[in-house]
C-alpha cells in the first residue's frame, strides 16, 4: 500500500498564491499611501467649525441602535467667551429632506435611559453639556408611511436660537413618530 501524499502543503500554497484572488483587477498604476503617523495633522482631524455668534456649537454622535432602541447623544459646547446657562430639556424638531417639520411627538424624560431631570447648569467657555435622544423604529400601522427625519433642529432652551444638525443616518421613527429626550447635563 502506497502512503497518500499530504494535501496540506498544497492547500496552504494555494491559499498564499490566491491571497489576492478576490481583489479588483490591477490597473497597472500604484499610489503611494502614507501611514497615518506621516500624514499632516490637518489630514487626521478636521478643524472644528467656526463658533456661531451666540457662542455655542451643537453636534451629535452616531446613533446607536442596540436591541432596536436607537439612542443618540447631542453635545452642546460653549465655544464662546461667556458662561452659557441651561435648565431643562432641549427643544427638538425633526425635519425631512426638504427641511419641513415631521409630525412627531416629543417626550421629555425617557424611561429607557437614565435621566436626572432638569436642573440649572452653567457651561463655562470650553466646557460642554449633553442630552440623549432615544426612539424606536416601530411600525404599528401599514396605512401611514414611516417617518424618516434627515435633520434635527435643536433649541437649547426657550428663547434661544435653534441649530440644525444632520445626524449620521436617518431618524427612522417608524409610524409611531415618537422621539424622547433627556434633560441637559454637564459633560
Amino acid at each position: 500500500m502506497t502512503p497518500r501524499p499530504r494535501a496540506w502543503p498544497i492547500i496552504a500554497a494555494a491559499v498564499v498564491l490566491c491571497g489576492a484572488c478576490g481583489s479588483a483587477p490591477s490597473t497597472g498604476t500604484t499610489a503611494a499611501v502614507s501611514p497615518p503617523s506621516m500624514l499632516p495633522k490637518s489630514a487626521l482631524s478636521p478643524s472644528p467649525p467656526p463658533c456661531p455668534p451666540d457662542g455655542i456649537s451643537i453636534t451629535s454622535d452616531v446613533p446607536d441602535a442596540a436591541l432596536g432602541l436607537r439612542a443618540m447623544r447631542i453635545k452642546l459646547v460653549n465655544c464662546g467667551t461667556k458662561p452659557y446657562t441651561l435648565n431643562g430639556y432641549p427643544g427638538l424638531t425633526v425635519l425631512d429632506a426638504s427641511r419641513k417639520p415631521a409630525p412627531i411627538r416629543i417626550v421629555q424624560g425617557p424611561t429607557e435611559v437614565k435621566d436626572a431631570g432638569p436642573h440649572p447648569l452653567t457651561i463655562t467657555p470650553g466646557k460642554a453639556a449633553e442630552a440623549v435622544v432615544v426612539w424606536r423604529n416601530t411600525v404599528a400601522d401599514s396605512v401611514d408611511p414611516p417617518i424618516k427625519g434627515i435633520y434635527l433642529q435643536i433649541t437649547p432652551a426657550p428663547g434661544r436660537r435653534p441649530q440644525t444638525i444632520q445626524p449620521s443616518g436617518t431618524l427612522d421613527l417608524g409610524t409611531t413618530g415618537t422621539l424622547k429626550t433627556t434633560a441637559w447635563k454637564l459633560r
